[in-house]
């Protein structure tokens, strides 16, 4: 499995293959019981910027797509009972969001009210063309249920995928749930969700951590220190991206392979030996690769950690919390970078246990922070796909998302049993362009920097 741009999905020619809810499903949706926990902190920014762009007339882009290629003849009833029950055991598939007012309210639909069916489409139908289409109009937060699958069926073979709005769910989340669909339908042990550790608890836990941060709340005091107070220090990318006045241009997605397994396999040795990990060492390497190039001397990044755990492993839904990931630079080798970014990187895996919201609300309660300028940060993010479940029956699974629009280059590093990856989601133009293939190429060096030693 890894991280890729929607273009590199190409399936073969086959029988398009869509389910979709039953009319009596989507009356459930828009009748749904009122549920007293309301979407997590960022399932409501997230709804409230999708209705944003829907109001200013752009195409909803705010969805992911994970698919996968399945070595055998298609089923459909066996399909659609692995999907159904999918969604009628995960309560985060069972609720649906709606405005009242300016308030977003969720609604829970009982599982015995969930249905999919299948539905062949005409034959010379194409797969990406449809995919395109459907998306934008389908994994969205408020089409009931918020999820998109389908498949093209070929003589002995299927490409299966599994679409959703980005409120329900990440890469992570699809990369289990895929797991949990196809185990399911090859009627295997596989992840399964435990019966009250769904994301709605999860969310009610967050919200009711969130209400007893203050000033003296550690992880507050600490995000304060790391941005600088009334004139924080926001990450950037460290290159010309040609954004011209600020305006925000068409996203392109790159990713390049920047350590082959071997190599790999050796840095996660040399990291371990130096008394660290992977994920510390790949930090590193961010931050002498924006030394060597811009020479920054301090490394600020926004990084994604998971808060999946315990009962909630296999759960659907949103799991993670944005901390900040801060360290000196001392020098451009690596060797002597890596101690400062492990205790960043453990800074902030211990920051990650106290939700952004409620940090953050604090300080700009406190009239330390102006909110708009924490809106949209560089961010990177690292995953190891080694470890998801299936790992071997996913290995050729893609996650991509859709294609809006940018003004700045995260980062996502995902590890595979083909390598390591470095993907960017940037402006689409020539500058952009020559910056992140530069940015990446010096990080290859980096990290190849270690077989000289």
């Amino acid at each position: 499995m890894r991280i890729a741009a929607g273009r590199e999905w190409r399936p073969a020619t086959g029988t398009v293959v869509d389910w979709t809810p039953t009319d009596a499903t989507v009356d459930a949706g828009r009748a749904a019981h009122p549920h007293p926990v309301g979407p997590s902190f960022l399932q409501r920014d997230h709804i409230v910027a999708v209705r944003a762009d829907r109001l200013a007339g752009r195409e909803h882009h705010a969805f992911t797509c994970a698919t996968v290629p399945v070595p055998e003849v298609l089923d459909l009833d066996r399909m659609t009972a692995a999907l159904n029950g999918f969604l009628r055991d995960h309560d985060g598939w069972r609720s649906t969001f709606r405005f009242d007012g300016d308030d977003v309210k969720r609604g829970l639909v009982d599982a015995s009210d969930i249905e999919v069916a299948p539905h062949l489409l005409p034959q010379g139908t194409d797969p990406i063309d449809h995919l395109h289409r459907r998306l934008p109009a389908t994994a969205v937060f408020d089409v009931f249920p918020a999820v998109a699958f389908g498949a093209v069926a070929h003589d002995d073979s299927f490409d299966f995928y599994f679409a959703i709005d980005h409120a329900f769910g990440d890469a992570s989340s699809q990369a289990i749930g895929l797991a949990e669909i196809l185990s399911r339908y090859h009627g295997d042990d596989g992840p399964r969700p435990v019966v009250g550790a769904s994301h709605i608890e999860h969310t009610a836990s967050e919200y009711a951590r969130a209400a007893g941060m203050t000033t003296e709340t550690e992880s507050v005091q600490r995000w304060e220190s790391i941005l600088g107070g009334a004139t924080p220090a926001i990450p950037s990318f460290p290159l010309d991206l040609g954004i011209v006045d600020g305006r925000a241009e068409p996203v392109r997605i790159d990713q390049v392979r920047i350590a082959d397994a071997d190599l790999a396999e050796r840095l996660s040795g040399w990291a371990k030996a130096s008394g660290s990990g992977l994920s510390a060492l790949v930090f590193a390497a961010l931050g002498v690769t924006e030394r060597r190039l811009v020479g920054r001397e301090r490394y600020l990044t926004a990084t994604v950690l998971s808060t999946r755990h315990g009962d909630h492993v296999a759960a659907q839904g949103w799991y993670i919390n944005f901390v900040p990931v801060a360290f000196d630079v001392r020098t451009d080798d690596l060797a002597d970078v890596l101690p400062d970014a492990a205790r960043g990187l453990a800074v902030a895996k211990e920051m990650s246990a106290d939700p952004v919201h409620g940090a953050l609300g604090v300080l700009i309660g406190k009239g330390v922070l102006d909110p708009s300028v924490i809106t949209n940060p560089q961010m990177v993010s690292y995953l190891d796909f080694r470890w998801f479940p299936a790992a071997d029956r996913l290995r050729e699974a893609l996650i991509f998302t859709g294609e809006g629009v940018t003004d700045h280059a995260s980062i996502w590093i995902s590890r595979t049993d083909d390598g390591l990856f470095a993907a960017t989601q940037r402006p689409d133009n020539p500058i952009a362009e020559a910056s992140v293939a530069k940015y990446f190429d010096t990080l290859g060096d980096v990290l190849a920097s270690v077989d000289q030693r």
